[in-house]
C-alpha cells in the first residue's frame, strides 16, 4: 500500500466510526424507549401484548436492549372490550432489516451488481408469526458496527469506482458538485430526514477528504460511507408531530415518516420521488391521501418483491434454497430447491397483485400455481423429472398452470413443494414441521419449543428411515400411546398427517414400504379456542376447511398487521385490528390487496405513542 492511499484510508476512516459512535449512543439512549419516551415503560402502561407481559424495558447505558412484550393474538379482533378509541401500540425504534438495507442501497444506486451485503449481517429477531424485526434485537455482543462499516466502504469504493457517473450528473467536480450530491443521494438515503447541519458536516467531510493530495471522487466516496453509516440511514426514526396540546396516547407520524412507513412496507425501500412529493406537498395526511399513494405503489415491480419478502417469512420458507435431501431422492438439486422457492413466491404476488382482485380462499385452495417447464415435469411425474442444475431461471417464465389431478391433488400454497420439502426432513415427511407451521402460520396458535428431555430422558431423534410400516405410524406414539408427548404433539401431529401424501421432496405418493398411506387427522382445539374443530379425510378436506375458518382468516389479517408494524401487537392496537379485520372481510371476499390498503390507512399505521419533546430519545 503507498504512504498515499495509507493517509487517504486513515482521514476516511475517521468519520464512519464517529457516525457508527452516534448510532451506538443513539440505541443506548432510546433502549426501552415505552410509549412516552420514558424507559422501561411498555404498551399502554407497561403491560404486554395480554396484560400480562413484561412490557418493553431498556438496560440503559451502552448495549441496550428493549425486551419484546408478549403478543395478544387473535383476542385482538374478538375482544371488543380491548378497542380503546385514541390508542395505538408503543413502536420502539428499529435498525432496518437485512433485505431493507439491500434494496435501499440498490435503489440509491450503490449495488448494481445485486452482491446483496446485508445477507452477511447478524441475523433479525424472529416476533410471533415468524417475521424479522430488529425492533426488540440486542445489540450487545453483536458485531452489527463492524459489518455496518465494512458493507459502507465497500459499496462506496465500488460504486466511485464503477459507477461514479451515474451517481453524480454535474458536469464540474467542484464543491458545489458535492453539494448537490449530498442534497440529493443523502436526502433520499435518510429518507427526507437531511437537515442543514447534517448537510453542512457531510459537505465539511468532502472538503477535508478532497483536500491535497485526494480528489473529487474520494470525497463522494467518503460522503457515501459517512451516509451508510448514520444512523438516520439505519434506523427508522419516527418522532410524530408534536400533538397541539396536552398528552395525547396517539399522535400522527410527520408526513415523510409516513412516507417512509409506507415505502417500508410495500417496497421495502425508500420512498419515491412522487411519495416524497405528496408528504412535502401536503397530500399524505388523511386515510385517502394514504389509500391514493398505496395503490400507485402495489403497481409498481417494487411491491411484488415485498410481496416475496412477505410469503418467505409467513410461509416459514426463507432458506428453501439451502434445503438439501438425501440421496435416495436422485432428482433433488439446488435447481430444483430454488425453482419450488420461486414457484411459491411468484404465485403469492401474482395472487396479490392480480387484477381479479383475489381473495385469501383463492391462495388457499387454486387448483393452478406458477410453474415453468421443470415444475410442470416434477409435480406431474416426479420419477421422470430430470436432475436440473441450471436454476430457475427469470420469474417470468413461471405462467399459471393447472397443477394436481384426482389421483395427485393439490390444493393452493399449502401444497407446493417448497412448503412441503422445508418443513420435512432429509429423508421422510414431519407430520411435527407439517402440523407446526399450519398451527402456527396459518391458526396463529403458539406451539412451545421441545423440551431437552421428558420423564428424565432425552427426546430421541425423530427416525431418518423406515424399516416397515408409513410415517403415520412411527408418529402416532405421539398423539396415543406416548402420553408425555401428547400434550402438545396432538395440536401439531393430528394436522401434519393430512400432508402424509407428500414424500420428504414433496412429490405425491399413495404408498410407504408398501402400506397405503393415510392422510385423514383432526382438527384438536386449542385451550381458549372456540373455531375449527373436527376431523377432514385427507389434504384437500383439511384445506377447504381451514379456507372457510374465521380464525384462519384473522390469523392472516394479523400477520399482515405484525408485518407492516415490525412490532408484536398490543392491546392498543385493538380498535385499529377491528376496523382493518372488518374491511378485509367485506362481503365474505376477503380481499388480499384490500386488506393491504386497510392496514396502511388503519391508525396503528398512521399514528404512534408521542415521545416527550426533550426526552432522552429527542
Amino acid at each position: 500500500m503507498s504512504d498515499s492511499t495509507q493517509e487517504m484510508m486513515s482521514r476516511k476512516s475517521r468519520y464512519a466510526p464517529a457516525a457508527l459512535l452516534s448510532v451506538c449512543l443513539l440505541v443506548a439512549a432510546c433502549a426501552g424507549r415505552g410509549g412516552n419516551g420514558s424507559p422501561g415503560s411498555g404498551a399502554s402502561g407497561g403491560s404486554g401484548g395480554n396484560g400480562a407481559g413484561s412490557g418493553a424495558t431498556g438496560s440503559g447505558g451502552a448495549g441496550g436492549t428493549t425486551i419484546q412484550p408478549d403478543s395478544v393474538g387473535l383476542a385482538l379482533f374478538n375482544d371488543t372490550s380491548l378497542c380503546q378509541p385514541g390508542q395505538v401500540g408503543a413502536t420502539p425504534m428499529r435498525r432496518l432489516s437485512r433485505i431493507e438495507y439491500n434494496d435501499m442501497v440498490r435503489d440509491l444506486g450503490l449495488d448494481p451488481s445485486g452482491t446483496q451485503p446485508a445477507n452477511q449481517f447478524v441475523s433479525e429477531q424472529k416476533i410471533d408469526g415468524n417475521f424479522n424485526t430488529n425492533s426488540y434485537a440486542s445489540i450487545s455482543g453483536t458485531i452489527f458496527n463492524q459489518q455496518y462499516l465494512q458493507a459502507a466502504e465497500t459499496l462506496a469504493a465500488a460504486a466511485v469506482a464503477n459507477n461514479l457517473s451515474s451517481l453524480v450528473t454535474c458536469t464540474t467536480q467542484d464543491a458545489a458538485c458535492a453539494s448537490q450530491f449530498i442534497s440529493d443521494f443523502a436526502g433520499r438515503a435518510f429518507r427526507g430526514q437531511l437537515d442543514a447541519t447534517e448537510s453542512a458536516a457531510l459537505l465539511t467531510l468532502y472538503n477535508n477528504v478532497r483536500a491535497v493530495p485526494f480528489d473529487f471522487p474520494t470525497g463522494i466516496q467518503a460522503v457515501i460511507t459517512s451516509v451508510l453509516t448514520s444512523p438516520r440511514f439505519l434506523f427508522v426514526l419516527e418522532f410524530g408531530q408534536p400533538p397541539a396540546s396536552g398528552t395525547p396516547a396517539e399522535i400522527p407520524l410527520a408526513p415523510l415518516e409516513l412516507a417512509t412507513r409506507l415505502s417500508l412496507y410495500l417496497w421495502r425501500s425508500l420512498p419515491d420521488q412522487t411519495l416524497t412529493s405528496a408528504a412535502t406537498g401536503g397530500h399524505l395526511v388523511t386515510a385517502s391521501d394514504v389509500t391514493t399513494q398505496a395503490t400507485r405503489m402495489l403497481a409498481d415491480p417494487k411491491a411484488a418483491d415485498a410481496l416475496h419478502d412477505f410469503a418467505n417469512q409467513w410461509l416459514d420458507i426463507e432458506n428453501m434454497d439451502a434445503v438439501t435431501k438425501d440421496t435416495q431422492f436422485g432428482n433433488w438439486s439446488a435447481a430444483l430447491a430454488e425453482e419450488l422457492h420461486l414457484e411459491t413466491l411468484v404465485t403469492f404476488s401474482s395472487t396479490v397483485l392480480a387484477a381479479t382482485k383475489n381473495g385469501l380462499p383463492d391462495l388457499l385452495t387454486s387448483s393452478s400455481s406458477y410453474l415453468n417447464s421443470d415444475l410442470v415435469t416434477f409435480y406431474n411425474n416426479p420419477s421422470a423429472y430430470a436432475k436440473n442444475t441450471t436454476g430457475p431461471g427469470a420469474a417470468t417464465d413461471y405462467k399459471p398452470t393447472a397443477v394436481g389431478s384426482s389421483s395427485a391433488p393439490r390444493m393452493g400454497v399449502l401444497t407446493d413443494g417448497s412448503v412441503l420439502a422445508i418443513h420435512a426432513h432429509t429423508s421422510l415427511p414431519s407430520p411435527t414441521k407439517r402440523g407446526r407451521m399450519l398451527r402456527q402460520q396459518i391458526l396463529c396458535e403458539q406451539v412451545p419449543d421441545p423440551p431437552a428431555s421428558v420423564g428424565g430422558k432425552p427426546i430421541p431423534a425423530p427416525p431418518t428411515t423406515l424399516t416397515a410400516g408409513t410415517t403415520r405410524a412411527a408418529y402416532l406414539q405421539h398423539v396415543s400411546a406416548d402420553t408425555a408427548c401428547n400434550g402438545c404433539h396432538q395440536y401439531m401431529d393430528w394436522l401434519g398427517f393430512g400432508f402424509d401424501n407428500y414424500d420428504a421432496i414433496g412429490a405425491y405418493i399413495t404408498t410407504e414400504n408398501g402400506a397405503a398411506v393415510d392422510s385423514s387427522g383432526q382438527f384438536i382445539q386449542e385451550p381458549g379456542s372456540n373455531d375449527i374443530s373436527g376431523t377432514f379425510s385427507g389434504t384437500t378436506d383439511m384445506i377447504q376447511q381451514l379456507s372457510a375458518s374465521p380464525q384462519v382468516d384473522q390469523c392472516y389479517a394479523l400477520e399482515q398487521i405484525r408485518y407492516a408494524l415490525g412490532r408484536v401487537e398490543s392491546n392498543s392496537d385493538a380498535c385499529s385490528a377491528q376496523q382493518i379485520y372488518k374491511t378485509f372481510s367485506t362481503s365474505g371476499s376477503f380481499n388480499l390487496q384490500q386488506l393491504l390498503i386497510a392496514v396502511v390507512s388503519s391508525n396503528s399505521f398512521m399514528n404512534r405513542t408521542p415521545v416527550n419533546a426533550g426526552g432522552t430519545c429527542q
